[in-house]
């Protein structure tokens, strides 16, 4: 008898410190911050880092049909690539991210996802320049570099 009453006595004890970490945890929600992302600013535009890591990245040249496929200059987004590189707008290709995907990626910027790779090169980002900048494409040959995706931020729209 002595020992169910412990027994019992341990369980409303239990119970009680169960219902107290319940209240103090349900507070402790209902009080926390916002969860901040990593916010990313680039030439006066701020965006939300949604993941980052350290991805090949290499160069092509648009236009060149030896590098692309038989419309050169039409990216896989039905862009004109070459015309938007020759305004001075960063483009590249990636497939692990949809079309219309924002990346910054080191030593380069921010690039706007407008073409694929071969599908042999899903992780891979290939940075597009000029049909005439040729040697600056093989000069930046194939790099391990910080790759983020990106988002624009709401305080920039």
């Amino acid at each position: 008898m002595v020992m169910e009453n412990r027994i019992l006595i341990s369980v409303q004890i239990i119970n009680r410190l169960f219902i107290l970490l319940m209240i103090l945890a349900g507070y402790s929600i209902a009080h926390a911050g916002p969860i901040e992302s990593p916010l990313l600013i680039h030439k006066d535009q701020r965006y939300i880092v949604r993941s980052e890591t350290i991805r090949v990245v290499t160069a092509y040249n648009a236009g060149d049909p030896r590098q692309t496929d038989d419309t050169p200059c039409i990216s896989a987004s039905g862009e004109n690539i070459c015309k938007a590189l020759a305004k001075g707008k960063k483009r590249c290709a990636a497939n692990f991210v949809p079309l219309g995907s924002r990346l910054h990626v080191e030593k380069i910027g921010v690039c706007l996802v407008t073409d694929r790779t071969n599908r042999r090169y899903r992780n891979r980002v290939d940075i597009a320049m000029q049909k005439d900048e040729y040697h600056k494409a093989r000069r930046f040959g194939r790099q391990k570099l910080t790759v983020k995706i990106i988002d624009i931020s709401q305080e920039s729209r």
